[in-house]
């Protein structure tokens, strides 16, 4: 799957979309328990190793080419900034999702999902 939402940026930089997705790779990757990882690893080969920062990395990409163009995508950001203990650009991410008018269904989920967040970070709204 990487490879083809390589290809996609490669042909289309300014894919807010495909460096979304590329991100979601990242991250779900690095997010895998080490009994996951494992078990995948025994069934499908081995699996990549990632970060956070190469997840971060396509998600602010597509903020800078599509500007509050999808407010997953900002709810990604603050998510990987909390998982890399970065509290002070999560909260900055979390505020612009809240900020954000809920346009379609996608955005009301995402609201949700940066009030849990909020709340795990121990901030009351």
């Amino acid at each position: 799957m990487r490879h083809h939402l390589e290809r996609a940026v490669e042909l289309n930089p300014d894919d807010a979309t495909a460096l979304t997705l590329l991100g979601i790779w990242y991250q779900e990757l690095q997010e895998l328990s080490w009994y996951t990882r494992k078990l995948a690893s025994t069934f499908l080969g081995e699996v990549p190793e990632t970060s956070y920062e190469q997840a971060l990395y396509y998600f602010l990409e597509a903020e800078r080419v599509a500007p509050r163009g999808w407010n997953r995508n900002l709810y990604l950001i603050a998510k990987v900034y909390f998982g890399m203990d970065d509290m002070k650009n999560t909260r900055k991410y979390l505020e612009l999702v809240l900020s954000l008018p809920i346009v379609i269904e996608d955005d009301k989920e995402v609201e949700l999902l940066a009030e849990a967040l909020y709340k795990k970070m121990g901030i009351l709204l």
